[in-house]
């Protein structure tokens, strides 16, 4: 709840509940925000990514936000849009972010990941399998996640993610 408080009102005494007051940027509608993801950046938003000189690595990463976890995919009947229920509010975040830049995760079988691929809005989204050929558990010692995938041009990948000052010996 936003509420415009002028100085008269917020001195004195404070009765009942604590209201939580919530800055929404100019520009910013509150009908298009979408939970857990609040970026904004005109280069990589609408699929403006694919004129970036590198998009083969935007690509890629985008890839690992979508394939590299354990969650599970819930279609929102109403919406259209899936939801996700993952391990940490991180994958979620990652989950969601994926989706919003058009790389939603959609299905998940014993061998294999589904995510639909939508790189320029006004396209239809085009589901791509990648083989699930192992995943190897974040752990504390490791503090890394990863999975390794085949896509469906036969090429497989090891697709990591995790802590910083993991990921790089």
């Amino acid at each position: 709840m936003a509420m415009d408080l002028d100085e008269s009102s917020r001195i004195g005494a404070r009765s009942g509940p604590e209201i939580e007051l919530e800055v929404v940027p100019k520009g910013v509608s509150c009908q298009n925000r979408i939970k857990g993801f609040s970026f904004e950046d005109n280069r990589l938003m609408n699929g403006n990514w694919v004129q970036e000189p590198n998009k083969d690595v935007i690509l890629l990463f985008f890839r690992i936000l979508a394939l590299c976890h354990t969650a599970i995919p819930e279609l929102n009947e109403e919406t259209g849009m899936y939801n996700y229920e993952a391990e940490s509010p991180d994958e979620g975040a990652f989950l969601i972010a994926a989706r919003e830049f058009g790389f939603a995760y959609c299905k998940r079988t014993q061998s294999s990941i589904f995510v639909r691929e939508r790189h320029i809005p006004s396209q239809e989204p085009i589901e791509r399998e990648f083989k699930l050929l192992n995943i190897l558990d974040f752990t504390s010692k490791r503090k890394r996640m990863s999975v390794i995938v085949q896509d469906e041009s036969g090429h497989i990948l090891l697709l990591c993610k995790g802590a910083d000052r993991s990921d790089h010996p």
